[in-house]
């Protein structure tokens, strides 16, 4: 497999709002989504790499990577008119459903990554998002963690709002 370059020119920096996360749920069979990051100033995926180092009876050091656990905090993760995911994951909160929170796709799409039209895109099925707190001292924050579950599907995405189509490669 090729590895796609960048579309970004020599020595210029891919800046956050290139890296997008949507989360995605069925509503009545239809899908709803909803691109995360309102009003959040900083969220990285973290991957909560499993290593484990050994070093053998020569003096050398060797590492196994088992698993990675990637996960992306939002917080704040603000109430706000409009959100459909804020709403949804609110009353889930309020009926104490959480098996409800278990049945997410999440879309990871790097706009560095392709070209208009044809951004690459990963799509995880069965991912988790937790809600941490609730609550604040001027705004109500209701932050919020996606746990991706590593069932990837690689693709493209023809454009940068929620009603993107998703194509597989």
């Amino acid at each position: 497999m090729a590895v796609t370059q960048f579309n970004l020119n020599p020595g210029q920096r891919a800046e956050r709002k290139l890296l997008l996360t949507v989360a995605e749920w069925q509503e009545s069979g239809s899908p709803v989504r909803e691109i995360l990051g309102t009003r959040t100033e900083d969220s990285s995926i973290e991957y909560n790499s499993e290593i484990e180092t050994t070093t053998d009876i020569l003096g050398n050091n060797y590492t196994d990577l088992n698993k990675t656990q990637p996960e992306q905090a939002f917080d704040p993760f603000l109430i706000l008119g409009g959100s459909k995911l804020g709403a949804l994951l609110d009353d889930i909160r309020s009926r104490n459903a959480l098996s409800e929170l278990q049945q997410f796709t999440m879309y990871i799409i790097t706009v560095y990554k392709g070209t208009a039209g044809a951004y690459e895109c990963e799509r995880h099925t069965d991912c988790t998002i937790t809600y941490d707190s609730i609550g604040g001292d001027v705004n109500v924050n209701f932050p919020i963690t996606v746990h991706f579950s590593n069932k990837i599907t690689k693709g493209t995405v023809d454009k940068l709002a929620d009603d993107f189509k998703f194509t597989e490669v």
